[in-house]
């Protein structure tokens, strides 16, 4: 053939720009497939599972649409978090922040390659005319250009990847931990639904001086979440009231001298902290 040598590099250049634009497409799916993921602690890897698996098989446009659009500053972050919580609840989210000019940019930069991809992949042949040198030069420098657009994408979301990794393994190994452990305990257990009543019960129905009974805080649980009360020891691990209360760490406990010569035990905030309201 009089222009092999031409035809043989425009080939070669095509087959580069493919591998590159899977390089670039590996990586945007990492990054999507990663960047967010919230459940209940013994359901994570399933639906960290899942969400692979959806995420493997869209395609580049889509892939890319989901990542810009995790830069996009005017979007707001909605929490997932359950109302009832009858375990430990994981949410991770990754977000790129940026301003209007560079999501905007990005936006229309990785929407062109996207066009070029598809371009490359299935309207490259008619212009590919094999016949001729100049044809044939023309093209190899388009190429080039194309690759040297999609090496500068890879390189930028390779680096946005990279901090997804080292941030997902950072909280792996804290949730590891000894501390990460009793945190996501401690967690848990001040987001239910008996603490955040005991909560409540310790602000607004307190004595003069600050305490609250827990004998009357455990009546009221009783009328108002029997089921919790009745569920303590399967639910939280603990078997009273007041094993829960100290294990939140949130409460103060006293033992008081009734005027009887008996004695009964009162909570109350502990000094400077906060609790949701139900």
């Amino acid at each position: 053939m009089k222009n092999e040598k031409f035809v043989d590099d425009v080939l070669r250049k095509v087959g580069r720009n493919v591998v590159l634009f899977q390089q670039l497409e590996r990586l945007l799916k990492f990054v999507v497939a990663n960047g967010n993921l919230a459940g209940f602690s013994s359901e994570i890897k399933t639906l960290k599972q899942d969400q692979e698996n959806k995420v493997h098989k869209q395609t580049l446009g889509t892939l890319v649409g989901q990542y810009v659009e995790n830069s996009n500053p005017d979007s707001n972050a909605q929490s997932s978090e359950p109302e009832d919580l009858d375990e430990a609840y994981i949410s991770f989210s990754f977000r790129i922040e940026c301003d209007e000019d560079y999501y905007k940019s990005q936006k229309e930069t990785l929407a062109q390659l996207v066009s070029d991809r598809n371009d490359l992949i299935h309207h490259l042949l008619p212009r590919f005319d094999m016949n001729s040198a100049e044809s044939c030069e023309a093209l190899g420098q388009e190429l080039d250009e194309q690759a040297e657009k999609i090496g500068l994408e890879i390189n930028n979301v390779q680096s946005i990847a990279k901090a997804l990794h080292e941030g997902r393994e950072e909280l792996g190994s804290y949730l590891q931990s000894e501390q990460g452990r009793k945190e996501l305990e401690l967690s848990f257990i001040r987001q239910s639904r008996l603490v955040l009543m005991l909560g409540d019960i310790a602000t607004q129905m307190s004595r003069e001086d600050g305490w609250s009974l827990i004998s009357t805080a455990g009546n009221i649980v009783k009328q108002h979440a029997p089921d919790e009360l009745e569920g303590i020891k399967e639910k939280y691990g603990y078997n009273s009231l007041m094993k829960l209360i100290q294990a939140s760490e949130l409460f103060d406990l006293y033992e008081e001298v009734t005027p009887k010569g008996g004695r009964r035990i009162l909570y109350r905030l502990k000094a400077g902290g906060e609790i949701s309201s139900i």
